[in-house]
């Protein structure tokens, strides 16, 4: 976990000292609250000594922001990590934070799909997908409440990933994600949304049989892992796939 502004990057050295960075860079902009911190940082059992720890660690963390930023002690106790009654809240306008700009891409992504202008959504998700490098905060030990925002980060991503591809269908381009999507089913084999895409991207190709292959794979694991049946939508579409009524639509 590294913030800097493009230029210079950096991060604390003690595994807690990341730990408490994260959770007020992920809880911005708001107060981060001492029990959070505390929660955080120590889920089992907080020791008798922990404020005053977590008082050493915010103390760390001004040194470092002031090693980061070049500006004095004062400032950045005053302005970049504040202390509020009921807890710490890092002040920092623009840290040249990945998941900021990746948060407005991500808006921007859902603007351009309702707006049905599919290009600029393909383009927003490819800037957006290649801000990630491996999973969300991998080098950060995890609490409950930095976890939690990990999967909302990881849950993000799939959303941008399968939006992205949406859109890729929404323009044609069937052929140019079957593979993305062949390996994504085979990931996810419950995953009825991306099943249903690799059903439409393989019958849209030609590839009526194994379209029919797919969801036969899928009502199976379905039936037999969760009891019950694939989602009504899947379900039209692999009668009209069967049926032969299906609207195909073969790259030109």
């Amino acid at each position: 976990m590294t913030i800097g502004n493009g230029q210079r990057e950096d991060a604390p050295s003690s595994n807690k000292e990341k730990q408490l960075l994260s959770l007020l860079l992920l809880n911005r902009p708001n107060i981060t609250s001492t029990d959070m911190i505390i929660g955080e940082l120590w889920p089992e059992s907080a020791p008798r000594s922990a404020m005053a720890t977590l008082q050493t660690y915010i103390a760390h963390l001004r040194q470092f922001l002031v090693h980061l930023t070049g500006e004095s002690s004062d400032v950045v106790s005053s302005t970049h990590l504040v202390h509020r009654a009921r807890g710490y809240l890092l002040g920092f306008e623009d840290l040249g934070l990945d998941i900021t700009a990746y948060r407005a891409m991500e808006r921007r992504i859902y603007r351009h799909m309702d707006e049905k202008d599919y290009v600029a959504a393909v383009h927003e998700c490819d800037a957006a997908l290649g801000l990630w490098r491996g999973s969300a905060l991998v080098d950060v030990r995890a609490g409950q409440y930095v976890q939690a925002e990990i999967e909302g980060l990881e849950q993000s991503r799939m959303s941008v990933t399968e939006t992205r591809i949406e859109a890729e269908l929404a323009l044609g381009r069937d052929h140019k994600v079957l593979g993305e999507l062949s390996k994504m089913v085979a990931m996810h084999p419950l995953h009825e949304g991306l099943s249903y895409k690799y059903m439409r991207a393989l019958a849209n190709s030609g590839y009526r049989v194994r379209a029919l292959e797919i969801y036969r794979k899928l009502h199976r694991a379905m039936v037999e892992q969760l009891g019950v049946e694939p989602a009504l939508g899947l379900r039209h579409l692999h009668n009209s796939i069967l049926n032969e009524d299906y609207q195909y639509r073969t790259a030109g």
